[in-house]
């Protein structure tokens, strides 16, 4: 979290087999090197991914979905994904991720969605994500915290960033001349501002997660159980029908961007 990712591009560059990777709070953009790496064959094992405020917008998840959406490839085996506290993403970078078939979690809260109802629906419908009323807890990070051979290196990172963020003596200086023209207020903010993490918007939680699939329902009798096993029997074939050609649809219409993207892999 918060750590200067560029500097240890390389390191991450070199990871295989990969299953999980956190880059919460990081705001690497659209346009950040890592982002492009996250759709390459090397990362494909990834099954948990978290972007939580990265100031990645509609665009960035074009790009990282590109693969996934046209050739079958990239985060092809993604469970847990993570786009929260990113206010740039609309409803339309929502479709993007409709080619996560595996996807089991999702959390987009804090997201610029206009029609948040139509998405809850959209999520549902197309890949069998259901909007969860409580936190979930994949989501969770209160417990995480650094082990291992690593623990030492990361702590080392984290304290050399905070040190690059304490005010140089010519802002104490400013402080104390403002402070003795009774003008404080200002450079107090500036003076104790901390890495703070992004609250979610008014929109609340819209987390979502893929329930199991399991019957509770209580013995009918035969003949309607029969009838309701053939209904349902239709529903699943029709169903299919419409995404195979929903598919086939998708291969054919690229746009021209979707082109330009897949030409630079």
């Amino acid at each position: 979290r918060y750590l200067v990712i560029s500097e240890k591009l390389e390191e991450i560059k070199s990871f295989r087999e990969l299953t999980c990777l956190d880059l919460s709070c990081c705001k690497l953009g659209d346009e950040h090197e890592l982002l492009e790496h996250l759709t390459k064959e090397a990362l494909s094992s990834v099954k948990r991914l978290l972007l939580k405020d990265n100031s990645l917008s509609d665009a960035g998840l074009r790009r990282m979905t590109a693969p996934v959406r046209v050739l079958k490839k990239g985060l092809e085996n993604l469970l847990v994904l993570d786009l929260s506290c990113n206010p740039k993403i609309t409803d339309v970078g929502i479709g993007y991720l409709l080619s996560f078939k595996k996807l089991n979690c999702l959390d987009i809260s804090g997201t610029g969605l206009k029609d948040v109802d139509a998405v809850i629906k959209r999520l549902q419908m197309q890949i069998g994500l259901v909007h969860s009323k409580v936190p979930l807890k994949e989501f969770d990070h209160s417990d995480c915290k650094t082990e291992g051979w690593a623990e030492q290196t990361v702590l080392q990172w984290e304290q050399a960033v905070m040190e690059a963020m304490k005010p140089q003596d010519n802002l104490r200086s400013r402080a104390a001349a403002l402070h003795f023209y009774g003008k404080t207020h200002r450079i107090k903010e500036v003076v104790k501002c901390t890495l703070v993490e992004p609250e979610a918007k008014a929109s609340g939680n819209l987390q979502f997660y893929k329930e199991n699939v399991q019957n509770f329902h209580l013995p009918l009798k035969k003949e309607v159980a029969g009838s309701h096993e053939l209904k349902n029997n239709k529903k699943r074939a029709l169903a299919e029908q419409e995404r195979e050609r929903t598919s086939k649809q998708k291969h054919l219409c690229l746009t021209v961007e979707d082109w330009d993207l897949l030409n630079t892999y």
